[in-house]
């Protein structure tokens, strides 16, 4: 009966480690770059820079499943920043809707920074006001 029991609380921890180290692996998104989380599954952002032409690329796709079939998410937002860990470097990205985003939302946010090629890892938080909602979420390469 001991045996049992400590097979059954053996799989039982083997079990929770699968589902925390799924938990903990971060998401990438269409065009292979680190993606943030914002609220509970309503967004997803993509952080995608450009050292040589010195820009940050912010895509926005809905929830998870929109993510995975590359649907953009237009959203009502003046501005979105991202602040990378290492170094330090924070990037304020304007609206740069697409052609089918409707008219005042933006499902492309575009930045322009110096020091990009500085980046050793790509890592850190993105933060955003969409309508009166205030949202924030981190990403991380692999």
């Amino acid at each position: 009966m001991r045996n049992l029991f400590g097979l059954a609380c053996a799989a039982g921890l083997g079990l929770m480690v699968v589902v925390a180290g799924g938990v903990q692996g971060q998401e990438v998104g269409p065009h292979k770059m680190p993606v943030a989380e914002w609220g509970d599954e309503e967004y997803h952002v993509e952080v995608i820079p450009d050292a040589k032409a010195g820009t940050v690329t912010l895509v926005v796709y809905g929830n998870h499943d929109d993510l995975h079939k590359a649907k953009r998410k237009a959203i009502d937002a003046k501005r979105v920043s991202v602040a990378f860990k290492s170094p330090a470097l924070t990037v304020k990205a304007a609206p740069a809707p697409e052609k089918d985003d409707p008219a005042g939302k933006a499902s492309r946010f575009v930045g322009k920074a110096e020091g990009l090629e500085k980046l050793v890892k790509i890592e850190g938080t993105v933060s955003g006001k969409v309508g009166s909602k205030v949202y924030s979420g981190d990403f991380k390469q692999k």
